[in-house]
């Protein structure tokens, strides 16, 4: 069974699109960086923040020579309380774009 939704944190889900293997890995990352934002400042990460942190993980990739780029899109749901309720989607290259959700 191959799994398209994860729970990122309590207030964060993400879907993939593309290779499967590539997205565990982000999403565990994407994981660990929520969790070391709650343990830093005891609330949870605001949506942009771990949308831009993840996807400038994902640029890195594909900026130096010898390293294969992630071959997966991600699009993200959230809710903070600066912004309320949110959807990003990022690209393979680290590019994101977010629109405000209704």
């Amino acid at each position: 069974k191959s799994e398209k939704v994860y729970v990122i944190d309590n207030n964060i889900i993400c879907a993939v699109s593309g290779m499967t293997a590539d997205a565990n890995i982000l999403i565990n990352y994407a994981r660990l960086t929520a969790q070391r934002y709650y343990f830093a400042y005891q609330e949870p990460v605001p949506v942009e923040n771990l949308v831009r942190d993840i996807c400038d993980t994902k640029q890195g990739y594909t900026q130096y020579g010898g390293q294969r780029p992630f071959g997966v899109s991600l699009l993200y749901a959230g809710w903070d309380e600066i912004y309320g309720f949110q959807l990003y989607h990022s690209d393979p290259s680290g590019n994101y774009g977010g629109w405000k959700a209704t």
